[in-house]
């Protein structure tokens, strides 16, 4: 017999599963963000979550190419972690995908557009923008925003630059995010980061 209360519990479980948006993976988060204490103080690292086979075959594919990829598993980098969605799915072979670490006057100029998009998102930036230990996972169209901002912004030293292509990411449709996600990582298009750039900050 199913009581008032397991209904509660399955209820709030499918709506843990479905609100990360991707049907592919059962409903699971895609991408994570951690905060950890670094030499230069707090420092945010960016992941996409793939299964080991889809890493693999993405990293020989870059390595082809003369590019290279950082992948970790899921344990060596969430371990720790006391979120609920490292416990709510299972993440035996997973991985976590390195998009980009950031820090200092880099993740500073990126803050308000990973706030606007952690919000929209329902989410709590405040688990990796305050002091301390985070993690904080996300779903799909969410870390895909943010993936091109940690991309775009780390080789720039401008910090109007930076804050140029923030704001022209936060204009960014989802469709145009996903458009321009694919291409910086398609071991294909090589110079798909620094078309983005180009873009979104070559009038300064």
């Amino acid at each position: 017999m199913t009581t008032g209360l397991d209904a509660t519990r399955s209820g709030t479980a499918t709506e843990r599963a479905s609100s990360f948006g991707s049907s592919v993976y059962g409903g699971r988060p895609t991408f994570a963000m951690t905060r950890r204490e670094g030499s230069n103080g707090g420092e945010v690292t960016l992941y996409e979550l793939l299964p080991e086979e889809q890493a693999a075959t993405r990293r020989d594919r870059l390595e082809r190419r003369g590019r290279s990829l950082v992948v970790e598993s899921f344990e060596e980098v969430f371990d720790d972690s006391s979120v609920k969605e490292a416990a709510h799915w299972d993440w035996e072979e997973w991985t976590a995908v390195k998009i980009a670490r950031l820090d200092g006057g880099r993740f500073r100029a990126l803050s308000p557009l990973l706030k606007e998009t952690v919000d929209d998102a329902e989410r709590d930036a405040t688990t990796v923008t305050s002091s301390g230990v985070g993690d904080l996972f996300l779903p799909e169209t969410a870390g895909v925003r943010l993936a091109l901002a940690f991309r775009g912004i780390k080789p720039l030293r401008r910090v109007d630059r930076m804050r140029a292509l923030c704001r022209g990411i936060a204009r960014m449709g989802n469709e145009e995010c996903y458009y321009w996600h694919a291409k910086c990582r398609a071991p294909s298009s090589p110079n798909g980061e620094k078309a983005l750039r180009t873009l979104l900050t070559d009038h300064l």
